[in-house]
């Protein structure tokens, strides 16, 4: 009996093994750029399951997109109950901004996330990650392309993807530590494609459901290598500049900023706010693989947020500088 039954078991196993990669199929930084597109080109309902560390949360999504940004509505479905309804406009969607809804450091990580859009291209520019393409698997009852993105120092996760084959949408999504550690793994149970969604479908089904609207500024921010504004001393190697824009604040004459740097994979998300008393904050919080860090400069309260380890954010808070003609009165 159990000579007959242990090949059926080995088979079974075998089974679950990626399948070895075709010539002719498009490359890993190719399925990449795939991924970055699809978040706000797909429209999609599903269950997904988030595990962070010892911590499992089951989530009913439903994500539709409209006009080059995207509407998504989620629902705990174990652990204390949470709906979040949110928009997020073109310009957000497409620089890889839709996930932050602020820039208070306790907020990081709080929301059911799915990655967002990345610039991918940047990965041409450095060697930070070694990437492989691990063959086809099946999620969700989906055929899907595995990568492992593989980091290649301290200052950055290694990143694994399953991304559905004819969409590029990443069915699975995974982080791990410079030592090997899970972080962080999103992976879906099951998932439908849509052709629309129904205004309906996306209106919450619980009383206090948490309503984020995600709307970038449109003023866009040169670099200003003069120093006549907030700016980055320096950038920690393979990360550059993808966004800088001024950002609404209580003080017409004090404006914010908001600065986003990526290295293709990751994105750290760092905030320049006018504060006073009790709203000031320093130092730093995690949730999962997110890491903040906050500080003090002058009136200015400084944040730099990111699925990256907390060295990152905390070379990034310190990196950012203000104006010169500000820097004595700050110093």
């Amino acid at each position: 009996m159990m000579r007959g039954g242990l090949p059926w078991v080995l088979a079974a196993s075998v089974a679950l093994l990626p399948l070895p990669v075709i010539a002719s199929d498009p490359g890993p930084a190719e399925w990449l750029e795939r991924m970055s597109a699809s978040v706000h080109s797909e429209s999609y309902r599903g269950t997904f399951v988030l595990q962070r560390k010892d911590r499992l949360d089951t989530v009913r999504v439903i994500h539709a997109i409209e006009d080059g940004g995207y509407r998504e509505r989620l629902h705990t479905l174990s652990g204390q109950e949470r709906e979040v309804v949110r928009s997020v406009d073109r310009l957000s969607a497409q620089s890889g901004t839709g996930a932050a809804s602020g820039g208070q450091a306790a907020e990081a990580g709080s929301a059911p996330r799915w990655p967002v859009s990345s610039p991918v291209h940047l990965l041409a520019e450095h060697d930070g990650y070694s990437l492989k393409d691990q063959g086809r698997s099946r999620v969700a009852g989906h055929a899907c392309r595995m990568l492992l993105a593989r980091a290649g120092d301290l200052l950055r996760y290694s990143h694994r993807y399953c991304l559905h084959e004819d969409t590029g949408l990443p069915l699975l999504s995974e982080l791990y530590s410079g030592s090997g550690q899970l972080l962080e793994r999103l992976a879906f149970t099951d998932l439908e494609l849509l052709d629309r969604v129904p205004d309906a479908a996306l209106e919450p089904v619980s009383e206090g459901a948490d309503r984020i609207e995600v709307r970038a500024e449109r003023g866009h921010l040169r670099p200003d290598p003069d120093g006549r504004d907030w700016g980055f001393s320096e950038l920690p190697s393979g990360f550059r500049l993808v966004v800088a824009r001024e950002r609404s604040s209580d003080d017409p004459e004090q404006p914010g900023r908001y600065f986003v740097v990526s290295d293709g994979l990751a994105s750290v998300s760092v905030y320049v706010e006018p504060v006073e008393g009790e709203r000031r904050f320093e130092g730093a919080t995690r949730a999962g693989a997110t890491h903040a860090v906050a500080r003090i400069e002058g009136d200015y309260q400084i944040t730099a947020v990111g699925d990256v380890p907390r060295e990152t954010v905390e070379r990034l808070a310190a990196a950012m500088h203000p104006p010169q003609s500000d820097r004595g009165r700050h110093e």
